[in-house]
Formats: C-alpha cells, structure tokens, sequence
C-alpha cells in the first residue's frame, strides 16, 4: 500500500469532512428504502465505522447487516453487520488489504 507514503496524519479530518459531504450528498438522491454501500480502502476507524456511525446520528439511514455467509469471507462481518477486512485476516493466501464497507438504507 502506497497510503504511508502519500498521506500524513494530518490528512485524516479534512479526509473524514470530504466522506461525511458524500454520505450527505448520496443520502440525498435515495429515495426511501434506496441502499447506499459506503465502503473504504481503510484501516482506520476513523475513516469507516465512525464515518457511518456519524451518518446514522445525522442522516434519515439505516444500517442494514451484511450477511456473513453471502460473500465468501464470514470472517469478514463484524458483529453489527458491517464488513473489515485486514492484513491478518487470511494469512495462509497473503492476508487481505484493510477494508471496510456498511450496506444503508433510507428510512
């Protein structure tokens, strides 16, 4: 990953203000029960699980679980249905790039 050599730490909360713009943008052109998948190429909580945390506390959505045996990587879904991914995760095929993604729903 080419992410430690191109950003800085001090990236991360215009980088979160620029997510939370684009979950409000989407959430505007859904129309009740419209899905939205927002996902990230991410390790940070910061740029995932409270992205969407904050978008439920603001924006008329809902999270909708993501099935565990639907994809292919069980592992992968967390408790509350949203889907991570890290280098640890599959270790004996190379590990996984960090990922997160959460399926919403207009209510």
């Amino acid at each position: 990953p080419d992410v430690v050599h191109i950003k800085r730490a001090s990236d991360i909360g215009a980088l979160n203000k620029l997510q939370d713009k684009l979950l409000d943008a989407a959430c505007a052109m859904l129309r009740p029960g419209g899905r939205l998948v927002y996902a990230v190429c991410s390790l940070l909580p910061a740029e995932g699980a409270a992205r969407v945390d904050a978008a439920l506390a603001r924006l008329p959505l809902r999270l909708v679980p993501i099935p565990a045996d639907g994809y292919g990587v069980p592992e992968a879904v967390t408790a509350d249905g949203t889907l991570r991914t890290t280098p640890a995760l599959w270790p004996g095929r190379g590990g996984m790039d960090g990922f997160f993604a959460a399926s919403l729903e207009r209510v």
